[in-house]
């Protein structure tokens, strides 16, 4: 959940996906973060608190298949 996000550097990469509309971003700095979801960490379109965040290293990839 969007808890864990709170530990990373403030310029370390974030990919956040919410896990009830699917509303996704990539954040390169975790301030933007903050400017899109202020400090209540809820999604900017279905007002839900359920945000999953994943890290973004250089040169990583990874996927995510999300059940239908």
């Amino acid at each position: 959940m969007i808890g864990h996000a709170k530990n990373f550097k403030d310029n370390d990469n974030i990919f956040l996906i919410c896990d009830k509309c699917l509303w996704n971003v990539t954040c390169l700095n975790k301030l933007y973060l903050h400017d899109i979801l202020g400090t209540n960490s809820i999604c900017p379109v279905c007002n839900q608190n359920q945000l999953s965040s994943f890290p973004v290293k250089p040169n990583d990839s990874f996927k995510f298949a999300y059940p239908k």
